[in-house]
C-alpha cells in the first residue's frame, strides 16, 4: 500500500471519528436543550398554579363583604371550613411565621375579622385572635383530627347551631397538653400510677358528636358568642372501661366544660394573630 493511499484512509478513519463525536455532541446538546425545556415549562405551570390560586383567595376577599351580608348560615359554613382546612394541614399553624407563608390562612383570618365582632368570646376567653389561637392548639395537640358538618339550623332570630362529628387520635403531645396529669412521673421511685390508663389512651381513636352554637349581633350580622359543646364521654367510657377511669382522666384535663384546651393562652402569640400582618 502506498503512503498516499494510507493518508486518506487515515483521514477518511479521524474524519468519520470527528462526525460521530460531532454528532453525540449533537444529541447532547438536544437533550440539554429538551431538558431545559422541560424545566422552564414545570416552573411555568407551577406559576400558573401559584397565580390561580392567588386569584382564587383575591376573588373570595372581595366577595367576603357579600357573603357575609348573605346571613350567618354562611358564616357557619365558613367558620367550619376553617376548621377542616387547618386540621388538615396542622403544621400551617405551627407558628406565626408559618402562617403568615400561606394565603389561605390569611385570607381566613381576615373573614374572621370581618365576620367576627372584636369581642367575640367563648367561655372565658375573648377575641378571635384567641379564639384562632384555640384552633392552632387542637390541629396540634391531637393527632389527625378531622370533623364532619353534619347539619346547621337556625335555632332563633341570631342563633345558629351547628352540629358535627369529631374524631382525634391521642398522641404525646395530648397527654402533655390536655393531660399532664397522666404522664410519667420523672422522679425515680416515684409510682407510676397511671401507666395503664396511658397505654390505653395512647393511639386511641375517639369519635365524638359535637356541636357549636353561634350567637350574632342583628344590626351588623356579625358573631358575638360562640359556645361549643363536644360529647367525650362515650368514646372514652368504651376506651377506658369504667367510671372510675374516666374520672382519673378527666378530674384534672386541661380541657374546660367550653371546651377550651391547654393551659394559659399565649397573648404575644394571639396578639400576632390578629394583628395587621396578615391582610393580604
Amino acid at each position: 500500500m502506498s503512503h498516499i493511499e494510507a493518508n486518506g484512509k487515515t483521514k477518511r478513519k479521524r474524519s468519520s471519528v470527528s462526525r460521530r463525536e460531532q454528532c453525540r455532541a449533537n444529541q447532547q446538546r438536544y437533550r440539554n436543550k429538551q431538558r431545559n425545556h422541560q424545566l422552564e415549562l414545570e416552573q411555568s405551570v407551577e406559576q400558573l398554579h401559584q397565580e390561580l390560586d392567588s386569584l382564587k383567595w383575591r376573588r373570595r376577599d372581595l366577595t367576603s363583604r357579600e357573603r357575609i351580608s348573605h346571613g350567618p348560615w354562611t358564616i357557619v359554613a365558613e367558620v367550619f371550613h376553617l376548621l377542616e382546612t387547618s386540621f388538615r394541614s396542622p403544621w400551617r399553624l405551627t407558628n406565626t411565621e408559618e402562617m403568615l407563608k400561606h394565603a389561605d390562612i390569611r385570607h381566613s383570618l381576615a373573614f374572621l375579622r370581618e365576620s367576627f365582632a372584636d369581642d367575640v368570646s367563648m367561655g372565658d376567653l375573648t377575641g378571635a385572635d384567641m379564639l384562632m389561637e384555640q384552633l392552632r392548639r387542637y390541629s396540634l395537640y391531637f393527632g389527625d383530627p378531622q370533623i364532619k358538618l353534619n347539619r346547621i339550623e337556625a335555632v332563633a332570630s341570631g342563633v345558629m347551631r351547628a352540629t358535627a362529628t369529631l374524631s382525634v387520635t391521642v398522641t404525646d403531645f395530648t397527654l402533655r397538653h390536655v393531660l399532664p396529669h397522666l404522664e410519667k412521673p420523672v422522679g425515680r421511685g416515684e409510682e407510676d400510677e397511671h401507666q395503664s390508663l396511658r397505654e390505653k389512651l395512647m393511639g386511641a381513636r375517639l369519635t365524638c358528636e359535637c356541636s357549636m352554637t353561634l350567637l350574632s349581633d342583628e344590626q351588623s350580622g356579625r358573631i358575638v358568642r360562640l359556645m361549643a359543646s363536644i360529647d367525650l364521654l362515650p368514646s372514652l367510657i368504651r376506651l377506658l372501661g369504667g367510671l372510675e377511669n374516666l374520672s382519673s382522666v378527666l378530674d384534672h384535663a386541661m380541657f374546660s366544660q367550653e371546651c377550651v384546651v391547654g393551659g394559659n393562652m399565649d397573648h404575644q402569640t394571639a396578639d400576632k394573630l390578629s394583628s395587621g400582618s396578615f391582610a393580604e
